[in-house]
């Protein structure tokens, strides 16, 4: 199902309700967590490849145990605007590690991240199993990490989303500025975190997400990924990207060629060895990509191509 775009009209926020409450019945909510006032807490969440129905080139993933610190730690921080936001790092096997930031489509929320099993795949924990076990990541979407990687990850919640209270609904959602806000917070955020390369932050983004990395990287960002961008936020997007690429940092595009505004979004830049375009058929839009028995089969190696270009 295509993730609505931000609602100015009564009809729009009608379908809006509708939206939300198909999300939530196929996304159970998590297990509430009590707000902390500290920086950050460290609560571990674990994230388990989830069971796949076997299909044709799609093998299931087997059950892995996560080293206890590859476990996500509950943190909060803090937008321009002082709403507070809340979000899970994922730490890297190896200290100095670049740092990649995920953001979430409008009407999501961070927790979905989990089901794709790419966490797991940047973090690449599985490198220091010297038992020599095959890990497998999204069916074999996800290809094998090169051993000497290993990327620290933050997610969070944009606000009126997930644990990043108060309820969308309560939003002004004509004013897109916060979510800008929130993007840029969770950039500097991301360069305080212990063990990882302040120098090295890294954007992937969905839909409104797939703007934000864009948007809000400014001199931060060491390359951003965009699946289903759309000038959501109302900022242009290639004016927004072309610092990036001038600063010789690589941005990718990504979309489905029924997928409303997103191939014009994607072509408002010319392909570039630094911008690279990747287009699919179909309506899939944002997070939909990153869904394990949908992704297509050559997302995970331009996944990371880019990281590693992002890296360097």
């Amino acid at each position: 199902m295509k993730t609505p775009r931000l609602f100015s009209t009564l009809s729009e926020l009608g379908l809006l309700a509708a939206f939300l409450t198909l999300t939530s019945c196929a996304s159970p909510a998590r297990t509430p967590v009590s707000t902390e006032t500290a920086a950050r807490t460290a609560t571990p969440r674990e994230v388990q490849p989830r069971s796949e129905t076997v299909t044709p080139a799609f093998t299931a993933s087997p059950t892995v145990t996560l080293a206890a610190s590859q476990a996500g730690q509950r943190v909060t921080f803090k937008a321009e605007d002082g709403r507070e936001l809340v979000g899970y790092f994922y730490p890297a096997w190896k200290p100095n590690a670049p740092i990649v930031v995920l953001m979430h489509e409008y009407g999501n929320r961070q927790s979905t991240w989990d089901e794709s099993t790419i966490i797991p795949w940047m973090q690449n924990w599985g490198a220091q199993d010297a038992s020599g076990q095959e890990y497998v990541y999204a069916g074999g979407r996800l290809p094998a990490m090169p051993k000497e990687l290993s990327f620290a990850v933050l997610t969070f919640d944009f606000r009126g989303h997930g644990e990043s209270l108060p309820n969308l609904l309560m939003l002004e959602l004509n004013d897109k500025t916060p979510f800008l806000l929130d993007a840029r917070a969770a950039y500097l955020f991301a360069q305080t975190l212990p063990g990882v390369d302040a120098n090295h932050v890294i954007g992937i983004g969905a839909s409104i997400g797939a703007d934000a990395v864009v948007d809000a990287c400014g001199e931060i960002c060491a390359g951003a990924f965009s699946v289903s961008p759309g000038n959501w936020l109302g900022v242009d997007y290639a004016k927004a990207a072309q610092p990036i690429l001038a600063r010789g940092r690589p941005v990718r595009c990504m979309y489905a060629v029924s997928d409303g505004d997103a191939p014009k979004t994607c072509w408002s830049i010319a392909p570039s060895e630094l911008y690279k375009i990747f287009a699919y058929t179909g309506i899939k839009h944002g997070m939909t990509f990153f869904v394990p028995r949908k992704m297509e089969m050559d997302f995970g190696q331009n996944l990371l191509e880019f990281l590693e270009t992002a890296a360097r």
